[in-house]
Protein backbone atom coordinates (compact mmCIF):
# COMPACT_ATOMS: atom_id res chain seq x y z
CA UNK A 1 0.00 0.00 0.00
CA UNK A 2 2.66 2.49 0.95
CA UNK A 3 4.84 1.35 -1.06
CA UNK A 4 2.66 1.90 -4.26
CA UNK A 5 1.30 5.28 -2.99
CA UNK A 6 5.66 6.36 -2.66
CA UNK A 7 6.14 5.48 -6.29
CA UNK A 8 2.72 7.30 -7.50
CA UNK A 9 3.37 10.13 -5.69
CA UNK A 10 6.89 10.24 -6.92
CA UNK A 11 5.97 9.57 -10.68
CA UNK A 12 3.03 11.90 -10.68
CA UNK A 13 4.59 14.77 -9.80
CA UNK A 14 7.84 14.22 -11.79
CA UNK A 15 5.55 13.87 -14.90
CA UNK A 16 3.54 16.73 -14.58
CA UNK A 17 5.88 19.18 -13.77
CA UNK A 18 7.72 17.90 -17.15
CA UNK A 19 4.44 18.85 -19.01
CA UNK A 20 3.01 21.76 -17.45
CA UNK A 21 6.12 23.92 -15.97
CA UNK A 22 10.09 22.52 -17.54
CA UNK A 23 11.24 19.88 -19.78
CA UNK A 24 14.11 18.86 -21.21
CA UNK A 25 16.50 18.87 -18.71
CA UNK A 26 14.77 19.74 -15.98
CA UNK A 27 13.70 16.30 -15.41
CA UNK A 28 16.27 15.23 -13.29
CA UNK A 29 15.04 17.72 -10.76
CA UNK A 30 11.61 16.93 -11.00
CA UNK A 31 12.55 13.53 -10.39
CA UNK A 32 14.64 14.22 -7.71
CA UNK A 33 12.05 16.39 -5.98
CA UNK A 34 9.78 13.83 -6.85
CA UNK A 35 11.55 11.40 -4.09
CA UNK A 36 10.76 14.01 -1.24
CA UNK A 37 7.14 14.56 -2.44
CA UNK A 38 6.98 10.82 -2.26
CA UNK A 39 8.17 10.60 1.08
CA UNK A 40 6.22 13.56 2.52
CA UNK A 41 2.72 12.31 0.94
CA UNK A 42 3.76 8.91 2.58
CA UNK A 43 4.38 10.49 6.11
CA UNK A 44 1.12 12.59 5.83
CA UNK A 45 -1.04 9.98 5.31
CA UNK A 46 0.35 7.69 7.63
CA UNK A 47 -0.29 10.40 10.50
CA UNK A 48 -4.04 10.84 9.38
CA UNK A 49 -4.39 7.02 9.72
CA UNK A 50 -2.64 6.75 13.07
CA UNK A 51 -4.69 9.43 14.44
CA UNK A 52 -7.69 7.68 13.09
CA UNK A 53 -6.58 4.48 14.34
CA UNK A 54 -7.83 5.45 18.01
CA UNK A 55 -11.62 4.39 16.57
CA UNK A 56 -10.83 1.28 15.65
CA UNK A 57 -11.01 -1.76 17.47
CA UNK A 58 -8.31 -3.96 18.98
CA UNK A 59 -8.06 -6.63 16.43
CA UNK A 60 -9.19 -4.35 13.45
CA UNK A 61 -7.08 -6.26 10.27
CA UNK A 62 -7.28 -3.05 8.17
CA UNK A 63 -4.92 -1.12 11.18
CA UNK A 64 -2.62 -4.16 11.19
CA UNK A 65 -1.98 -3.88 7.30
CA UNK A 66 -1.24 -0.42 7.45
CA UNK A 67 1.67 -0.94 10.23
CA UNK A 68 2.28 -4.04 8.12
CA UNK A 69 2.78 -1.90 4.77
CA UNK A 70 5.02 1.04 6.69
CA UNK A 71 7.30 -1.54 7.86
CA UNK A 72 8.18 -3.23 4.33
CA UNK A 73 8.44 0.35 3.08
CA UNK A 74 10.87 0.69 5.39
CA UNK A 75 12.76 -2.17 5.30
CA UNK A 76 13.07 -2.19 2.10
CA UNK A 77 13.33 1.13 0.62
CA UNK A 78 14.76 3.39 3.31
CA UNK A 79 17.17 0.72 5.50
CA UNK A 80 18.07 -1.27 2.89
CA UNK A 81 17.11 -4.50 3.74
CA UNK A 82 16.51 -8.25 2.35
CA UNK A 83 13.93 -9.81 4.60
CA UNK A 84 14.03 -13.89 4.02
CA UNK A 85 10.92 -15.39 6.08
CA UNK A 86 10.62 -19.29 6.93
CA UNK A 87 8.48 -20.78 9.00
CA UNK A 88 5.24 -18.68 8.21
CA UNK A 89 3.11 -21.60 8.50
CA UNK A 90 4.11 -22.15 12.33
CA UNK A 91 2.08 -19.07 13.18
CA UNK A 92 -1.21 -19.79 14.69
CA UNK A 93 -4.14 -18.51 13.07
CA UNK A 94 -6.13 -17.70 16.57
CA UNK A 95 -5.74 -18.37 20.02
CA UNK A 96 -3.80 -16.55 22.13
CA UNK A 97 0.23 -16.25 21.16
CA UNK A 98 3.40 -14.52 22.63
CA UNK A 99 6.27 -14.10 20.46
CA UNK A 100 9.67 -14.49 21.62
CA UNK A 101 12.78 -13.43 20.06
CA UNK A 102 16.37 -11.92 19.94
CA UNK A 103 16.73 -7.73 19.93
CA UNK A 104 19.82 -6.48 18.36
CA UNK A 105 18.74 -3.68 16.25
CA UNK A 106 16.25 -1.27 16.38
CA UNK A 107 14.66 -2.09 13.23
CA UNK A 108 13.56 -5.57 15.08
CA UNK A 109 10.05 -4.49 15.13
CA UNK A 110 10.17 -3.32 11.61
CA UNK A 111 11.33 -6.87 11.24
CA UNK A 112 8.77 -8.88 13.34
CA UNK A 113 5.74 -7.20 12.32
CA UNK A 114 6.47 -8.48 8.49
CA UNK A 115 6.52 -11.64 9.73
CA UNK A 116 3.42 -12.65 11.91
CA UNK A 117 0.45 -11.97 9.60
CA UNK A 118 -2.04 -11.41 12.63
CA UNK A 119 -2.46 -8.13 14.92
CA UNK A 120 0.56 -7.62 17.26
CA UNK A 121 2.34 -5.04 19.19
CA UNK A 122 5.04 -4.79 20.98
CA UNK A 123 6.77 -3.88 24.70
CA UNK A 124 8.89 -0.66 23.78
CA UNK A 125 10.69 1.32 26.84
CA UNK A 126 8.33 3.94 28.00
CA UNK A 127 11.15 6.62 26.85
CA UNK A 128 9.86 6.52 23.32
CA UNK A 129 6.07 7.43 24.14
CA UNK A 130 7.83 10.73 24.85
CA UNK A 131 7.99 11.30 21.15
CA UNK A 132 4.61 12.61 19.49
CA UNK A 133 4.27 11.00 16.22
CA UNK A 134 5.78 7.83 17.52
CA UNK A 135 3.82 7.75 20.79
CA UNK A 136 0.27 8.12 19.09
CA UNK A 137 1.63 5.16 16.62
CA UNK A 138 2.28 2.75 19.38
CA UNK A 139 -0.90 3.42 21.40
CA UNK A 140 -2.50 2.99 17.94
CA UNK A 141 -0.91 -0.46 17.76
CA UNK A 142 -1.82 -1.17 21.83
CA UNK A 143 2.16 -1.48 22.74
CA UNK A 144 2.75 -1.90 26.06
CA UNK A 145 5.42 0.78 27.28
CA UNK A 146 7.81 -1.15 29.92
CA UNK A 147 8.60 1.76 32.39
CA UNK A 148 12.44 0.52 33.78
CA UNK A 149 12.34 2.45 36.51
CA UNK A 150 8.61 2.09 38.29
CA UNK A 151 7.48 -1.90 38.40
CA UNK A 152 4.05 0.00 39.29
CA UNK A 153 3.81 1.11 36.19
CA UNK A 154 4.66 -1.96 34.05
CA UNK A 155 2.50 -4.27 36.28
CA UNK A 156 -0.48 -1.61 35.15
CA UNK A 157 0.47 -1.94 31.74
CA UNK A 158 1.33 -5.34 31.90
CA UNK A 159 -2.77 -6.10 33.03
CA UNK A 160 -4.20 -4.29 29.85
CA UNK A 161 -1.93 -6.31 28.06
CA UNK A 162 -2.81 -9.34 29.49
CA UNK A 163 -6.58 -9.00 28.30
CA UNK A 164 -6.08 -7.80 25.47
CA UNK A 165 -4.41 -11.87 24.49
CA UNK A 166 -6.90 -12.90 26.08
CA UNK A 167 -8.99 -11.49 23.07
CA UNK A 168 -6.43 -13.22 20.49
CA UNK A 169 -4.19 -10.03 20.48
CA UNK A 170 -0.35 -11.14 20.04
CA UNK A 171 2.66 -9.31 21.40
CA UNK A 172 5.64 -9.51 20.07
CA UNK A 173 8.85 -9.47 23.29
CA UNK A 174 12.09 -9.34 23.28
CA UNK A 175 13.19 -11.04 26.57
CA UNK A 176 16.74 -9.77 26.62
CA UNK A 177 15.22 -6.57 27.75
CA UNK A 178 17.12 -4.55 25.27
CA UNK A 179 19.39 -4.68 22.64
CA UNK A 180 22.09 -6.68 24.32
CA UNK A 181 25.38 -8.40 22.97
CA UNK A 182 24.69 -6.19 19.78
CA UNK A 183 28.00 -7.66 18.12
CA UNK A 184 25.99 -10.82 17.44
CA UNK A 185 22.46 -12.34 16.75
CA UNK A 186 23.09 -14.99 19.47
CA UNK A 187 21.28 -14.67 22.91
CA UNK A 188 22.79 -14.64 25.78
CA UNK A 189 20.72 -13.57 28.69
CA UNK A 190 17.02 -12.68 29.08
CA UNK A 191 15.34 -11.36 31.93
CA UNK A 192 13.00 -14.12 33.27
CA UNK A 193 10.43 -12.01 34.18
CA UNK A 194 9.47 -11.15 30.19
CA UNK A 195 7.80 -14.63 29.91
CA UNK A 196 4.84 -13.60 32.59
CA UNK A 197 3.95 -11.78 29.34
CA UNK A 198 2.73 -15.63 28.08
CA UNK A 199 2.71 -17.17 31.47
CA UNK A 200 -0.08 -14.68 33.20
CA UNK A 201 -2.70 -15.14 30.35
CA UNK A 202 -1.77 -18.62 29.51
CA UNK A 203 -0.53 -18.04 26.08
CA UNK A 204 1.38 -20.30 23.49
CA UNK A 205 5.04 -19.02 23.07
CA UNK A 206 6.56 -18.65 19.68
CA UNK A 207 10.21 -18.80 19.97
CA UNK A 208 11.31 -16.52 16.60
CA UNK A 209 15.41 -16.02 15.12
CA UNK A 210 15.93 -12.92 13.21
CA UNK A 211 19.20 -13.59 11.88
CA UNK A 212 21.68 -11.24 10.69
CA UNK A 213 19.98 -7.89 12.65
CA UNK A 214 23.46 -7.64 14.23
CA UNK A 215 25.21 -6.29 11.17
CA UNK A 216 22.54 -3.43 10.61
CA UNK A 217 24.35 -0.93 12.64
CA UNK A 218 27.18 -1.88 10.50
CA UNK A 219 25.56 -1.85 7.57
CA UNK A 220 22.43 0.13 6.90
CA UNK A 221 21.15 1.98 4.56
CA UNK A 222 24.18 2.24 1.83
CA UNK A 223 24.71 -1.63 1.79
CA UNK A 224 22.48 -3.93 1.67
CA UNK A 225 21.90 -6.19 4.75
CA UNK A 226 20.34 -9.60 4.84
CA UNK A 227 17.93 -10.71 7.50
CA UNK A 228 16.67 -14.23 7.40
CA UNK A 229 14.00 -14.90 10.03
CA UNK A 230 13.15 -18.33 11.25
CA UNK A 231 9.87 -18.82 12.91
CA UNK A 232 9.67 -22.15 15.09
CA UNK A 233 7.10 -23.79 16.06
CA UNK A 234 4.69 -22.48 18.78
CA UNK A 235 4.99 -24.31 22.62
CA UNK A 236 1.33 -25.15 24.05
CA UNK A 237 0.93 -23.79 27.40
CA UNK A 238 0.03 -27.04 28.47
CA UNK A 239 3.63 -27.96 27.59
CA UNK A 240 5.38 -25.35 29.88
CA UNK A 241 2.61 -24.70 32.53
CA UNK A 242 4.54 -26.93 35.37
CA UNK A 243 7.87 -24.70 34.55
CA UNK A 244 9.23 -21.69 36.06
CA UNK A 245 9.40 -18.64 34.27
CA UNK A 246 13.45 -19.27 34.56
CA UNK A 247 13.16 -22.55 32.95
CA UNK A 248 10.78 -21.51 30.29
CA UNK A 249 13.34 -18.49 29.64
CA UNK A 250 15.86 -21.15 29.00
CA UNK A 251 13.74 -23.49 26.59
CA UNK A 252 12.76 -20.62 24.38
CA UNK A 253 16.54 -19.04 24.56
CA UNK A 254 17.72 -22.71 23.52
CA UNK A 255 15.10 -22.83 20.36
CA UNK A 256 15.67 -19.10 19.50
CA UNK A 257 19.50 -19.63 19.53
CA UNK A 258 18.78 -23.19 17.77
CA UNK A 259 18.11 -21.34 14.16
CA UNK A 260 21.34 -19.53 13.99
CA UNK A 261 22.65 -22.84 12.45
CA UNK A 262 20.21 -21.93 9.19
CA UNK A 263 22.17 -18.91 7.90
CA UNK A 264 22.95 -19.39 4.75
Amino acid sequence: MFTSLFFISWILFSSLMSIYVLSNYWIILWIFLGYFVGITTLILVLIIHIYSFKFTSLMNKYKYYVFQSTAYFLSVYIFNLKIKIVGMENVPKDGKLVVYTNHKSYLDPVIAIQAINRPMSFTPKSTLFKIPILKSAMKAMNAMPVYRDDNRKTAKALIQTIKNIEQGFTMAVFPEGGRKNRDQDTVLQTRAGAFQIAVKPKADILPMTIIGNSEIQNRAPFRRTNIKVIIHPAIPYENYKDLSTTEIANQVVEIINSGMKYND
